[in-house]
């Protein structure tokens, strides 16, 4: 993928050079006598995004481990359908992580432990040390992580609550993508190549020069500048029951929530040594 990206790359980037100046080759120059201009152009292209990243986990618990894995299925299962029934949704994917099993100690014990070993670090030559207990498992916990990639952008809201009601938590609103994001780079790096023809013309026309073309590509930058989004808290303490949206205040109840995505900038930077006479 990477050398297929960098071969679309030099491609564009020589027609792109090519349309906006006039690129010197099969034509030698004496570096004694020629006359070079660097110059820095940027350019930026705002595109509202096709896509949007949502992450999450999922935890139960129970005596039993295969009961705790199936309360768990039970969630995913009620994620899928919440997001079925989305009818704003187009794009939607979900990726689970593998299941993970772990036993559950006793709280008491452990912080038991804890305490014995802070004694145990502060006791003089000749003290007795604190004997420490072997903590037994009281429950079995199953948990999985995911994420949700969803279009459009508008739908975040209303799918994150989905999930929430179902009973996942640790939602957070990853971000956003483009999906022709080679694309809109290469409208951007566009830009860039004017406006450092532009400013390599007006200087060579302040010092009663003409700009004759482009010698050197020296460097190249295309940025996705993601707009950061702050992404509400959620807690829910299990499928079914009610969750809370937490907005630097009193906890409110989740409804379909309304997250606008805006415009995301994409950008690009080129520097550019121009010849003049």
């Amino acid at each position: 993928m990477m050398h297929k990206k960098m071969a679309i790359f030099a491609i564009s980037m020589t027609a792109l050079l090519s349309a906006a100046c006039q690129v010197q080759n099969e034509i030698e120059l004496n570096e004694d006598t020629v006359k070079t201009l660097s110059v820095t152009g940027v350019g930026e292209v705002e595109v509202m995004p096709d896509t949007f990243i949502l992450s999450g986990a999922i935890i139960q618990k129970d005596d039993d481990a295969q009961i705790a894995m199936n309360a768990l299925a039970d969630i995913v299962n009620a994620m899928q359908e919440g997001v079925k029934n989305i009818e704003a949704l187009s794009t939607s994917e979900f990726n689970f992580a593998s299941v993970n099993t772990i036993g559950v100690k006793d709280p008491e014990c452990l912080l038991f432990n804890q305490e014995a070993d802070r004694t145990n670090s502060t006791l003089r030559q000749g003290e007795a040390r604190v004997k420490k207990r072997v903590c037994e498992d009281i429950a079995q916990q199953a948990s999985l992580s995911f994420t949700f990639t969803g279009g459009p952008p508008d739908a975040a809201g209303i799918a994150l609550a989905r999930f929430s009601e179902a009973g996942a938590i640790r939602l957070k609103l990853e971000g956003y993508r483009i999906k022709n994001i080679d694309e809109i780079e290469l409208q951007a790096g566009e830009l860039a190549v004017k406006n450092a023809r532009q400013k390599a013309d007006r200087l060579a026309a302040a010092a009663g020069a003409n700009i004759t073309g482009v010698l050197d590509l020296n460097n190249y930058r295309a940025t996705y500048d993601q707009r950061s989004v702050a992404p509400p808290v959620i807690s829910t303490s299990g499928a079914g029951e009610s969750s809370q949206l937490v907005e630097g205040g009193d906890p409110v109840a989740v409804t379909d929530i309304n997250l606008k995505a805006g415009m995301q900038v994409v950008s690009a930077a080129i520097a550019l040594d121009f010849t003049y006479e």
